[in-house]
C-alpha cells in the first residue's frame, strides 16, 4: 500500500525551460494533499497531469521568490472563481508559511484582486511550528536562504514514513539542525548544485555528506540551473541514492505497515 506519493510539478528554478517549470510538489499523503511550494505554471501543471487544484488542501511555500510562490495567491483565486461558476461553496485552504504571509495576501489582493465582498475561507499557520493533521505529523523549520526575509523548510512523517523538503538552503545553514531534521527521511527534497559554498545555495559536497550521515534513503535534486545540470547529472548519477528531479515525475514511498 503506497503511504505517500509525490507528483513533481516543476524541478526547476527562477527561469522555467521547455522541460522544466519554476518548483512545485504535490505530495499525497493518506487523503490530504500538500502543495510545496507553488512557482508560476504550477497551477497549469496541475491540470496538465490531471489534478484538480481543488483537490489541494494545504499549500506550504518555502520563501518569498516568485519561482516558489508566484501561483500560490492565483491558486486561492482560481478557487473562488471556479466555485462561482459551479454554485459551490469553497472549501478551506490552510497555508504552511513563512512570517508575513497573510500581510503579503494582503498587499497582493490590493493590486490583483477586485471583488472587495470575497472572504475565501484561508487559514495562515506562520512561521516554524509542530501540528497534527489526522494522521500526519507535519513540522516546519526554519531555513537559512536570504537575509532579507524569512524561510522554512517542512517535515512530513505518515506512519513510518517521512519526507523533508527544504526549499532553497544557504551553505551556511546549521549542519547539524539539518542533520537532526533529515534524519533517516525516505525522501529529502533539495537543492544541491554549487560546487563552492555560498550564503544562498547549497553544495553538493554538503550534501553528500549530509545524506551518509543522516541515513537519508532517497534524494530528489531539484532547482539546478541549466547550465549546471550536465555535471551535476554526472556527479550524483554514481550514487542509487540520488534522483536528478524532471517534471511529470511521480515517486511512490511504500510503508511496510
Amino acid at each position: 500500500m503506497t503511504n505517500i506519493s509525490l507528483t513533481v510539478l516543476g524541478a526547476g528554478t527562477m527561469v522555467p525551460t521547455k522541460t522544466k517549470n519554476p518548483a512545485g510538489f504535490l505530495v499525497k499523503a493518506g487523503n490530504t494533499n500538500f502543495l510545496l511550494d507553488a512557482g508560476p505554471g504550477t497551477m497549469r501543471h496541475l491540470t496538465d497531469y490531471n489534478y484538480n487544484i481543488q483537490d489541494v488542501d494545504i499549500i506550504f511555500i518555502s520563501h518569498f521568490h516568485t519561482d516558489h510562490f508566484g501561483d500560490a495567491f492565483n491558486l486561492v483565486h482560481s478557487r473562488w472563481v471556479d466555485d462561482n461558476y459551479n454554485k459551490r461553496k469553497n472549501k478551506k485552504i490552510t497555508f504552511l508559511c513563512p512570517k508575513e504571509t497573510q500581510k503579503r495576501f494582503k498587499l497582493w489582493r490590493k493590486i490583483f484582486w477586485v471583488e472587495p465582498n470575497e472572504t475565501y475561507p484561508i487559514k495562515f499557520l506562520e512561521g516554524p511550528r509542530k501540528l497534527k493533521i489526522k494522521n500526519i505529523e507535519i513540522e516546519i523549520f526554519p531555513v537559512k536562504h536570504v537575509k532579507w526575509f524569512s524561510s522554512v523548510g517542512i517535515i512530513i512523517k505518515r506512519k513510518n514514513k517521512k519526507i523533508v523538503y527544504t526549499g532553497d538552503i544557504g551553505s551556511k545553514h546549521n549542519f547539524n539542525d539539518l542533520l537532526k531534521k533529515a534524519s533517516n527521511a525516505d525522501l529529502l527534497i533539495t537543492e544541491a548544485s554549487y560546487e563552492k559554498p555560498t550564503p544562498n545555495h547549497y553544495t553538493i559536497k554538503q550534501i553528500k555528506t549530509l545524506v551518509d550521515k543522516a541515513k537519508v534513503k532517497k534524494v530528489l535534486i531539484v532547482h539546478v540551473r541549466p547550465q549546471q545540470e550536465k555535471r551535476v547529472e554526472k556527479i550524483y548519477s554514481q550514487n542509487p541514492k540520488f534522483i536528478l528531479g524532471k517534471d511529470k515525475m511521480k515517486l511512490k514511498i511504500y510503508s511496510n505497515e
